[in-house]
């Protein structure tokens, strides 16, 4: 039985070396683009006072903060380059989803806002 694994355990590695696929396709398998794209979207400044903004966002269409508790605190259209004011929100911690057009969450990132008193 050992003998006939190794043959099937060849032939296998026969197939998959002859195939065209390359490694890099087959790691990127089931992923979209914006999966891609999550990993460089960055909110800044962090921690903030008054406006926040997204850098490499091309594909968020809106951006919505909630508090800790899961309650929305304010939502934006988002568009390239848009300052978003944040500056009536308390002071605390948030978390910052970015939607795509289907208002899929692209990513969350957390939000500290600092107070910006004298």
């Amino acid at each position: 039985m050992g003998r006939s694994l190794q043959i099937v355990c060849l032939f296998c590695l026969f197939i998959f070396s002859y195939d065209k696929v390359s490694a890099q396709s087959i790691n990127n398998i089931g992923q979209n683009p914006t999966e891609l794209v999550a990993d460089d979207l960055k909110v800044f400044p962090n921690p903030t006072t008054d406006y926040i903004q997204i850098s490499n966002s091309t594909n968020i269409k809106k951006v919505v903060i909630y508090n800790m508790f899961g309650k929305e605190v304010k939502s934006y259209f988002h568009y390239a380059n848009a300052l978003h004011d944040v500056s009536e929100i308390k002071a605390g911690m948030y978390i910052v989803k970015m939607l795509d057009e289907k208002n899929k969450v692209v990513k969350s990132v957390k939000l500290n806002k600092t107070y910006a008193g004298v």
